[in-house]
């Protein structure tokens, strides 16, 4: 049975916060909702651009690929979060692939249904400007922050945006909902796979995480955005 978007609990999905009451009963009629497992590849990289994506649940890593052929983590996402409107504008060809780190469920949105819903909705139109320009923001403001990071810095830096993106266990404050493969840290911090082993256990001397077999525990959060935001000079 297709969940509906007029009864939906997720307040954060910007259908749900900008979409009129009008306009809900459309995308529901419109949108298809798949499941995939841990690993599944939602779009790739050089498709053609068929529409936009929300995250109903699950987590997701958006990869680019580089000139070495190694694929690069642009970002981490979750539930209630957009997916897809990386390939917007242009030539309207995806430039990253979105791949499953869990069992995840999203929701389809064809493109001409989203153009529609913009147009119809000043709101939305005024958010996704918004999100866009922050995305860009962020995206440069890494670019900027790896070119002169040390190793530490690096590693920390994506540590925090593990926490930004997932958070934190519900009933553990400290120890991360969920730690990705130590690949996939190296990749979304621009480093190798020796490099990040190295520094998790420096770190972890420093009692600043702890290791519990895969998973990573944050002991001094303030102390290890301090490395992130440290640059080598």
């Amino acid at each position: 049975m297709k969940r509906l978007c007029e009864t939906c609990k997720h307040h954060n999905c910007f259908i749900n916060k900008y979409c009129s009451e009008e306009w809900k009963p459309i995308i529901t009629f419109n949108k298809t909702t798949t499941d995939y497992p841990a690993g599944a590849t939602i779009f790739s990289e050089g498709e053609p651009v068929r529409g936009i994506y929300e995250i109903y649940y699950g987590k997701i890593k958006v990869v680019s690929s580089f000139g070495n052929k190694k694929d690069r983590i642009f970002c981490l996402l979750s539930q209630e979060q957009m997916l897809g409107f990386h390939g917007l504008g242009g030539n309207m060809i995806y430039p990253v692939t979105a791949i499953t780190l869990v069992p995840s469920q999203v929701t389809f949105i064809p493109i001409d249904i989203f153009y529609k819903a913009v147009k119809a909705n000043p709101g939305m139109a005024i958010f996704l400007m918004g999100y866009y320009a922050d995305q860009l923001r962020a995206s440069n403001s890494r670019l900027k922050m790896y070119s002169v990071m040390s190793a530490k810095g690096k590693v920390s830096s994506a540590l925090i945006t593990i926490v930004d993106s997932f958070g934190f266990e519900k009933q553990d404050n400290t120890l991360l909902n969920f730690t990705p493969s130590r690949k996939d840290i190296a990749s979304l911090a621009g480093t190798t796979y020796e490099t990040v082993i190295r520094v998790l256990g420096e770190l972890e001397k420093e009692n600043i995480i702890e290791l519990e077999g895969k998973s990573v525990r944050v002991l001094d959060l303030h102390l290890l955005k301090m490395l992130a935001e440290e640059t080598n000079h």
